[in-house]
């Protein structure tokens, strides 16, 4: 109604009023859509450099995923190894055994009950804990107690009878210097001889006017071998018992030249030892202070006899075991899986004792997540229940197509056992790539009788020279420990093999 009553000049100013702000809110619209032009290819741009990185994180997330992996792996194997360090410094603590009925039930398996019982008391008599009746040859002195009145009342006693008992002791301790200490004085007549020119005299003259007899000569060699007692201990101990003063530098010209009247007998045991079915290899450390050719001692043992050699003083190489084996290789060869001893034998006999170990090291771990501490434990009762069925096919007589046949049974048994799950553990998975990669050689021992399946001989031998590194630190110098290679092979061989008779073997060495 109102238009109806305006002017055609009042419509036009009208329309131009609107048209002018509808140009201002055009305008304005237009400058709102260039700035959400610019802001949508500004956001466009951070999209883009957004999905940029993403895709780099995303690369950097897979990286750390496989870092992490690799770190927890080596997390794992570091406190395995802080483990078994612990043990070797503080020693295992023994689990107490559960002697309930519960416990009886539920440790049923074979592996449990050697986890839980790994030693069982021996069946002993009642003799077994009474020392032994000496015979007559044995018998130094004799008192005769008798007794013919009653010491009560003086009545003359009847059916008498004599009970015999034994007394063993040791002699006079105050008197044990003279008894152990000899001195000898030797006049040694002396002349001049006119017809030859010379003096002549009734023996050898020696450079100094004091020396060590022969006697005290082999006692040295025996406490620093056979008793593994250090210069120290060897000087106390003679200066305690015998009365006996004796330095450092005599203690190592005695060792000196017994070892050098003693190499060929080491050559003669090297020779007897060629003759077995089959020997024993191992190594541990023997350090040496000054000049030494390596910081290790190495060992050979023949499957038969007690015959053992040593070389000490050397590197961890290959050569070392190459000279133990000698020239001739018509043996089987034992050993641990130390890469010195790969291609080193035609026939190589790997110890089977050396992954139940490990194995069983690992199914104790307390370091270990539950579900790999499951898998160790399942690998290490299947491994010992092969090893107790290869012990006894080995206990059994020797038939040729027998043992051949249970050898492919293990054989394909162990194979089954070192298949690798995704739970295992690293070192599990190194020690059964290690059983599959070396599956024929831990059977060696059933393709000939005579021939056992582990390397324990070797350990037992060198346990005797770990524990005299313990007390004498090794070798001052490479002659010390070449010094040491000949005595420990020659005393230890007749100490091993008849101690009783050591004293008569080790004179019967010294004059052969």
């Amino acid at each position: 109604m109102q238009a109806a009553y305006m002017t055609f000049a009042q419509e036009v100013i009208k329309l131009r009023s609107e048209c002018r702000f509808l140009r201002i809110a055009n305008a304005r619209l237009r400058r709102q859509n260039d700035h959400l032009i610019k802001k949508v290819v500004r956001l466009e741009q951070e999209n883009l450099a957004l999905r940029k990185e993403n895709n780099l994180l995303k690369q950097k997330q897979l990286l750390m995923a496989v870092k992490q992996q690799q770190l927890e792996m080596q997390i794992e194997s570091l406190n395995l190894i802080v483990e078994e360090l612990r043990g070797m410094v503080f020693k295992k603590k023994k689990k107490k055994n559960d002697d309930s009925k519960s416990s009886r039930e539920t440790n049923n398996t074979d592996a449990d009950k050697e986890q839980t019982n790994k030693r069982k008391s021996a069946d002993r008599s009642k003799n077994s804990y009474r020392r032994k009746t000496p015979s007559d040859s044995e018998i130094t002195d004799t008192y005769n107690h008798q007794l013919t009145h009653c010491p009560d009342c003086g009545t003359l006693l009847i059916r008498l009878k004599q009970i015999i008992r034994y007394v063993e002791d040791l002699a006079n301790l105050t008197e044990l210097s003279k008894l152990l200490r000899k001195i000898e004085k030797h006049i040694i007549g002396s002349g001049y001889c006119p017809k030859c020119k010379k003096r002549k005299v009734a023996q050898k003259i020696p450079p100094q006017t004091t020396i060590l007899g022969e006697n005290i000569k082999k006692f040295v060699c025996y406490l620093s071998i056979v008793m593994r007692l250090s210069f120290e201990q060897t000087r106390g101990f003679l200066k305690n018992v015998a009365g006996f003063d004796i330095s450092d530098g005599e203690i190592t010209a005695c060792m000196d030249e017994q070892a050098e009247i003693l190499m060929p007998e080491k050559e003669r045991l090297f020779a007897k030892i060629r003759g077995a079915p089959g020997r024993h290899y191992d190594e541990t450390t023997w350090k040496v202070q000054k000049g030494g050719q390596g910081n290790y001692c190495w060992i050979t043992r023949p499957t038969i006899g007690e015959q053992t050699i040593f070389l000490m003083g050397r590197s961890r190489g290959k050569g070392n075991a190459q000279e133990l084996r000698g020239a001739v290789d018509n043996q089987v060869g034992i050993s641990d899986d130390y890469a010195a001893y790969d291609n080193l034998f035609e026939r190589q006999q790997l110890c089977i004792s050396h992954p139940k170990r490990k194995l069983r090291d690992l199914s104790e771990s307390e370091t270990l997540s539950q579900t790999s501490k499951s898998e160790c434990d399942t690998s290490y009762k299947a491994f010992s229940n092969l090893y107790k069925n290869l012990e006894k096919t080995l206990a059994t007589e020797y038939k040729k197509e027998i043992w051949l046949q249970k050898r492919e049974e293990y054989m394909k048994w162990m194979k089954e056992i070192a298949v690798i799950t995704k739970n295992d553990p690293q070192k599990l998975k190194t020690i059964k790539q290690g059983l599959k990669q070396n599956v024929k050689k831990y059977f060696t021992c059933l393709l000939q009788p005579g021939i056992p399946a582990d390397n324990n001989k070797a350990e037992r031998g060198l346990r005797h020279i770990v524990l005299k590194r313990k007390i004498s630190y090794g070798s001052k110098s490479q002659k010390g420990a070449d010094t040491m290679s000949v005595l420990c092979s020659t005393l230890l061989s007749a100490w091993w093999n008849k101690p009783t008779n050591f004293f008569v073997a080790y004179n019967q060495m010294l004059t052969a």
